[in-house]
């Protein structure tokens, strides 16, 4: 049940920043991963695979920039402002966070199972459950 906001319980929120709009940020926020998966590829001894993810996440990169004639990529930039492709984004989402809980609690009992310390996975379930709680506590705070 929602309840009416009235005017002296509305919070005012400033417009973004123009920066935040652009549909340049998702692209550079790509590229700038790939070369720090390319630096740490690098840094281990495995220049041939930090290259072959940097050219993933370039090709990546590049479809987010210039291919927005897609739907589907439309939507998946940031800066889209439109309530359905929102809604769309939120339960794909959700979806994804779902199959991430599903795998990893698989990793965790296989793990298990052969003996071996779950602790990787455990560890990525307690940041990801916090991150949900925090989420959660914030978002309903504002709404």
């Amino acid at each position: 049940m929602t309840r009416p906001i009235s005017h002296t319980t509305q919070r005012t929120r400033g417009p973004a920043p123009d920066w935040w709009r652009s549909p340049w940020l998702g692209p550079v926020v790509t590229l700038g991963l790939g070369g720090v998966v390319l630096g740490a590829a690098a840094t281990n001894g495995d220049l041939t695979s930090g290259l072959v993810w940097f050219a993933v996440l370039a090709v990546l990169g590049a479809l987010q920039a210039f291919g927005l004639r897609s739907d589907a990529l439309r939507s998946a930039q940031w800066g889209s402002e439109d309530e359905r492709d929102a809604l769309i984004n939120t339960r794909a989402m959700a979806g994804t966070g779902t199959v991430l809980v599903l795998l990893l609690t698989g990793c965790i009992v296989f793990e298990l199972v052969r003996g071996d310390n779950p602790s990787p996975y455990t560890h990525l379930m307690a940041v990801g459950g916090a991150s949900y709680a925090i989420s959660l506590l914030v978002l309903r705070r504002r709404s």
